[in-house]
C-alpha cells in the first residue's frame, strides 16, 4: 500500500515539474492571437516549432487543448479550464524573474492606439505608465488595430490599445464601446449615395457599415477614409458625410445615434490592452493592474 502511495505520488510529481513555463507562454501566446502564424512571429519561432510546443504541452497534461478544423483553433474544456492558471503561473514567473534576476532600469515605452481612443484611454495610459515608472520616456503610435497588431509582432511597440475581433481572448478588457453614427443634418441621412467618412477599413465599424449597407442594397459612396478621427468629424461638422465611430470618440456638437432607421445597426466593440509574446509584466507592472488603475480614471472622469 505504502509504494503504491508514493509511486503515484512520484507519477504526479513528475508531470507538475513537466509543466515548462516555456510551453505554457506559447499556449497563452497562441491563444491570444488565435493562430499559429502570429503567434510564431510573436516570439521568434517557426510555426512548426510552435505547433509542436502545443503538442507537447498537450502531451504532459494527458489533454487535448485545441480543437483544430482547418486553419481555424477554439479552445477545448480542458484548455479552457487552464487558461486562468496558465496567466497565473506566467504572471508569477515574470514577477520572479523582474523583482530577482532582472530589475529593468526605466527606458523607452512605445505605445500604439488607434486614434479613436487617443484622446481618452491613450492620456491615462501615459499618466499611469508616468506615476508608477519614475522617469520613463514615451512616444506612442496611433494606427487602426490590425496595423497595430502588425507592429507588436514585430517588436516596433511594447504595449498596445487595440479593438479585439469577436469571440477573441486577446489582451485584458478595458471596456466595451458603442459604435455610433454621427452627422449633422439628419437630411444627410436621406441622400443617395449615401456620402460616408470612415476609419480605415482595417476598424471593425467600417466593415459592419459597408457589410451592412452591401445585404441591404443601400447606395452609398466612401467620401474619405482615413485614421484620423479629427477628419472625420470636421467632414461631418460641415456636412459633407456621415461617419461610425465609438460613442466616447464623438464631440458633443453634432448628432451621434447608436441606431439609424433603415441603416445597419452598429456593434458594440471590446478595447483591450495587450503587450507582445505572451508577457504578463511590462517594467514590473501587470497588465491587469493597468486595466483596473484605468478603469478607475474613467469612472473618476464621468462622476
Amino acid at each position: 500500500m505504502v509504494n503504491c502511495l508514493i509511486s503515484s505520488y512520484l507519477k504526479f510529481t513528475e508531470k507538475i515539474t513537466l509543466m515548462d513555463i516555456e510551453l505554457l507562454r506559447t499556449f497563452v501566446v497562441v491563444l491570444d492571437n488565435g493562430s499559429f502564424t502570429r503567434a510564431a512571429t510573436q516570439i521568434n519561432r517557426s510555426q512548426s516549432a510552435i505547433s509542436m510546443q502545443i503538442k507537447r504541452l498537450e502531451a504532459q497534461l494527458d489533454r487535448q487543448l485545441f480543437h483544430r478544423s482547418g486553419r481555424s483553433l477554439t479552445l477545448s474544456l480542458d484548455g479552457r479550464a487552464l487558461v486562468p492558471y496558465a496567466r497565473k503561473l506566467l504572471l508569477l514567473h515574470d514577477e520572479a524573474m523582474d523583482n530577482i534576476i532582472n530589475r529593468s532600469q526605466a527606458r523607452n515605452i512605445r505605445i500604439g492606439c488607434p486614434d479613436d481612443f487617443s484622446h481618452t484611454l491613450l492620456p491615462d495610459l501615459i499618466e499611469i505608465l508616468r506615476q508608477r515608472i519614475p522617469g520613463v520616456h514615451i512616444s506612442s503610435v496611433c494606427a487602426n488595430s490590425h496595423i497595430l497588431r502588425q507592429h507588436l509582432d514585430n517588436g516596433e511597440l511594447d504595449i498596445t490599445i487595440l479593438t479585439r475581433p469577436d469571440n477573441s481572448t486577446e489582451g485584458v478588457l478595458l471596456c466595451q464601446e458603442q459604435g455610433v453614427w454621427l452627422f449633422n443634418d439628419p437630411q444627410i441621412l436621406q441622400r443617395r449615395p449615401l456620402p460616408l467618412a470612415l476609419l480605415e477599413p482595417g476598424c471593425k465599424f467600417h466593415s459592419t457599415v459597408i457589410d451592412g449597407l452591401e445585404k441591404a442594397g443601400i447606395d452609398y459612396e466612401i467620401v474619405c477614409d482615413a485614421s484620423n478621427c479629427g477628419l472625420l468629424i470636421e467632414l461631418v461638422r460641415r456636412n459633407y458625410a456621415v461617419s461610425v465611430m465609438a460613442a466616447n470618440a464623438a464631440p458633443n456638437d453634432i448628432f451621434t445615434e447608436p441606431e439609424v432607421a433603415g441603416l445597419p445597426s452598429l456593434p458594440v466593440a471590446e478595447i483591450v490592452i495587450c503587450l507582445r509574446g505572451g508577457n504578463q509584466l511590462i517594467e514590473g507592472i501587470s497588465l491587469e493592474s493597468i486595466a483596473t488603475q484605468m478603469a478607475n480614471l474613467t469612472i473618476e472622469a464621468a462622476s
